[in-house]
Order: structure tokens, then sequence, then C-alpha cells
């Protein structure tokens, strides 16, 4: 699915997968919300590594760049996979994306669902994603982490799902995403600003 939700009246920046593209009314909606971060810096020779493996099952991890690390980018994870889940019945309101997602991000993901419930169409198939944490600061008590996606959205469609006129999917495949991701005052840590590029971008 490589329009998120439409093309009219702007090239949409943010998808989930390929659903991105072609449906119309989202891709305004998501444009007005400029919901794309700024490219992340690469981060300073300064900056100490921060392992990107997975964590082990115990114990917690105390470095807290470590445990910024791994709560970011499992926020980030979680945003789309429960945009891809909604999305294959959209309804905005029976979403978990508020769990991993705030502000533009938000509100762009929250538009795109609904443009793809107004126009009766609906997400099929899975997109791979390849993050990778490129800064974490401040370097010694993190409260923002910025990410760089390779996502594949090959395998991910939109389809119709009501009656009406024939949908025509565009084709997906690499695109690069660009992610903030900070830690709210509640403690968790919530995405709050993504930008998809074209596809070939990675």
């Amino acid at each position: 699915m490589n329009d998120f939700g439409g093309s009219r009246g702007g090239r949409l920046m943010v998808l989930v997968g390929r659903w991105a593209r072609r449906l119309a009314m989202v891709a305004l909606a998501l444009a007005a919300t400029s919901c794309t971060p700024k490219p992340a810096p690469s981060p300073s020779a300064s900056t100490p590594p921060v392992s990107l493996r997975s964590p082990s099952p115990s114990p917690a991890p105390t470095d807290p760049r470590v445990a910024a690390v791994q709560d970011a980018v499992a926020a980030y994870r979680g945003m789309w996979q429960a945009y891809e889940t909604v999305a294959q019945n959209p309804d905005p309101q029976q979403s978990d994306l508020a769990r991993y997602a705030t502000g533009d991000a938000l509100r762009t993901m929250t538009n795109g669902l609904q443009s793809l419930k107004n126009q009766g169409l609906e997400g099929t198939g899975s997109v791979t994603h390849s993050p990778r944490v490129t800064e974490v600061s401040p370097v010694n008590s993190p409260t923002q982490v910025s990410i760089s996606d390779c996502m594949d959205t090959s395998a991910s469609h939109i389809v119709r799902a009501s009656p009406g006129p024939a949908y025509s999917d565009s084709p997906g495949g690499r695109r690069l995403c660009l992610a903030t991701v900070q830690r709210q005052g509640d403690g968790a840590w919530r995405v709050t600003g993504f930008g998809v590029r074209a596809v070939g971008t990675c």
C-alpha cells in the first residue's frame, strides 16, 4: 500500500508501509500536519556509542542511554504495528496509536486512518522495518532519540474495502523514514514526528 492516504494536494510524507502516495484526501491532511522532522544528524564523534542489540531478558539495563534506545525503538515499532493493524479495518477511534505516538505524529496517523475509512479503503500485507538510532540526546540522560529506518513496503497494499470505483495502488519498495522519539512527562517514550521519503531513497 503505497499511499498512506492520497496525493491530490501533495505527496504523502508519511506512510504505513506502502499506504502512501495515491489516497487523495490523506495526502492533503498529512502534508498539513508538517510531520516531517529535520533530518537526524549523525552522532558527533564525542557521542559515546550505544548498543542496539536486543536486550537480554534480565537484568534490566542500568545505562540510561541503553534504556532510552530500547524504549525509543520499541515505541517506533509499536506505532507502525498499531497503524498497520488498524488500517486493515480503518477506525481512528479504535487504535492503540496514542500509546506510541503523540503530537504531529499522532495527528498524521489519525488523519491517514480517517481518510482510508472515508474512501472505503483498507490496508493489507505488512511492512518490514530496519530502524537504527542516529542520535541520543542529551548524552548522559537522554530524553530524545533520532531514528533512521529503511522501511520496505513491497509486501503491503491499499485495496478497496467497500463497493466503489476501482483503486489502483502504486508499487512499493525501500524508502527512508526519519523519526524523532521523545520521553514524555509520564515517563513513556512516544514518536513525536516522522517523515517518509519516496521509494528508492534507501
